[in-house]
């Protein structure tokens, strides 16, 4: 795989990429790997472009492998797991309190993740309703797409933001995730598909979706897709009459 760059490559992000990826690695053989569960770690190279890695290869390409448990994950609510490497995460994290530096860390990847998914991965689904999208929050995505970072006064901005009331639970970072998550699936079984009606289907979701900001039990099964046990559960996100789908028996 790719030898260790020194510094080199700068860790961005865990995200989704399409099932045909390869990583940016080789392997001895001289072949690339793919993603079989469309997942990688995208790193960014002097120039300023990014790449898919596996989580090996981008182990080996940083200088500091810790650095990429410091990168906001987009695919956390993603059923498909790796159960022992979360397992040893939550093992390490109970090993030890958090100090003050952890938790400035987890904050200010926690105010990323929100503000990326808002103004951009689910601003960026097609016909998604357009409070998605949150014109208070303009300046500081466009400062954060120029330096990459955000200062402790642009972290608790965001997180004031998230955590308001006036915040619609749908708009919260776990059902934002929830919808990425859904959106990317459903995307990826459109893609595949060669029957109309079926296409015609998957797309009716997709819309539903990109409308409402959920998908019900029901809705999820008739798609096949695999999400969270508790996807599209957050508190309030269904209203106070918990009104979904699937109690009426019909899908839209």
């Amino acid at each position: 795989m790719t030898q260790a760059q020194h510094g080199g490559w700068i860790p961005v992000r865990k995200d989704f990429v399409d099932l045909d990826t390869r990583c940016h690695a080789r392997a001895a053989t001289g072949r690339h790997h793919g993603f079989p569960d469309g997942r990688a770690y995208i790193l960014r190279d002097a120039r300023g472009d990014e790449y898919p890695f596996g989580e090996a290869c981008a182990r080996a390409a940083v200088l500091h492998p810790e650095v990429l448990e410091q990168v906001p994950d987009y695919t956390e609510r993603d059923v498909v797991r790796q159960a022992d490497a979360l397992d040893a995460v939550i093992a390490s994290a109970s090993r030890r309190r958090p100090t003050s530096a952890d938790r400035d860390a987890a904050q200010r990847l926690a105010a990323i993740r929100y503000l990326v998914l808002r103004m951009e991965k689910v601003a960026a689904v097609p016909r998604v309703q357009p409070t998605v999208r949150f014109a208070p929050l303009q300046d500081v995505y466009e400062q954060f797409q120029r330096s990459g970072d955000l200062g402790r006064a642009q972290v608790s901005r965001i997180l004031a933001i998230e955590r308001s009331p006036a915040t619609p639970p749908r708009l919260r970072a776990t059902n934002l995730l929830d919808v990425y998550t859904a959106h990317v699936k459903l995307e990826r079984l459109i893609a595949a598909s060669n029957r109309l009606d079926n296409i015609r289907f998957l797309r009716g979701l997709h819309d539903w979706l990109a409308r409402q900001l959920v998908l019900s039990a029901a809705q999820i099964a008739a798609a096949g897709i695999e999400m969270h046990p508790q996807a599209f559960s957050a508190a309030g996100v269904w209203g106070p009459d918990d009104a979904r789908p699937s109690d009426s028996g019909q899908l839209f």
